[in-house]
């Protein structure tokens, strides 16, 4: 559903860019629209109310006890399940423009830290279990169409996705234990902004991106749509939707499925 969300926008962009060109030649827009789009640099901090929906497919065990049958958990917690688990998050994103090239980068991290039972509580006590999200995109485009109000980039980059499930646990008549699995990927991806901006103080956005699988057996894709509001010329708020999808062989994957959540950014540019 992603993949075809990102290959729909590209279109959908495409032919909406081409038809607001022609009515910016026909139009010159006012002064006060402009304003907006004079920028070159952006930074942003923001914070990820962020759930997730999936499979744990090789959980975490001590190296004394045998893997549980069968070695699988699906999950489906939303932000308000997880949030007095959250024990360190750091997100931001940036970009930078010239007339026609654009680059950008997003950074996000998340250590979930919190009481679990296991298929083993019979002999297991006092069992913590520790989650490291980690994910980055960078990418570097070209600005297809360009005008006051309608701007459309295409890119090329790279994204990485680390994930970390840690297990930590009392065996009664040995002691603490512990067993962690972790795993990195790194992913070449394509991506397309869009920008739209219907009043002098309001950006409408959206981004998408898929991972070929020409390179690889393995799928990523993400989505984000939001709006920013400026207060002034430098300084703005933003709120948006991001789901970012994970499909890995089994063998291989540690958690498969969406990591999705609404978004809140603060941002400067200038």
């Amino acid at each position: 559903m992603s993949q075809r969300f990102v290959i729909s926008l590209f279109i959908v962009c495409f032919w909406f860019g081409q038809t607001t060109t022609l009515e910016a030649q026909e139009n010159q827009e006012s002064d006060s629209i402009s304003k907006p789009n004079d920028w070159n640099f952006r930074i942003s901090p923001y914070f990820w109310f962020v759930g997730l929906k999936g499979t744990i497919y090789r959980p975490p065990q001590p190296e004394l006890m045998p893997e549980p049958p069968p070695p699988k958990y699906d999950i489906d917690v939303g932000f308000k399940d997880i949030k007095n688990s959250i024990k360190f998050a750091l997100m931001l994103a940036g970009q930078y423009k010239t007339e026609h090239i654009i680059t950008q980068f997003n950074f996000s991290s998340l250590i979930l830290e919190s009481e679990a039972i296991t298929p083993y509580e019979l002999v297991l006590q006092d069992n913590i279990i520790k989650l490291t999200y980690m994910a980055g995109d960078i990418g570097v485009g070209y600005r297809v169409v360009k005008n006051p109000k309608f701007e459309f980039d295409a890119l090329l980059g790279a994204k990485f996705i680390y994930f970390k499930i840690g297990l930590k646990t009392n065996a009664i008549g040995i002691g603490q234990i512990e067993g962690e699995r972790s795993q990195y990927w790194i992913d070449p991806v394509i991506g397309t902004n869009l920008r739209y901006r219907p009043h002098p103080k309001i950006e409408l956005i959206g981004y998408g991106d898929i991972g070929p699988t020409v390179f690889n057996t393995y799928n990523t894709s993400q989505f984000m749509l939001g709006a920013n509001y400026m207060f002034t010329k430098t300084f703005m708020v933003s709120f948006g939707y991001r789901s970012y999808h994970l499909d890995f062989p089994r063998k291989e994957a540690i958690f498969n499925g969406n990591v999705k959540g609404w978004i809140m950014k603060v941002g400067f540019q200038f």
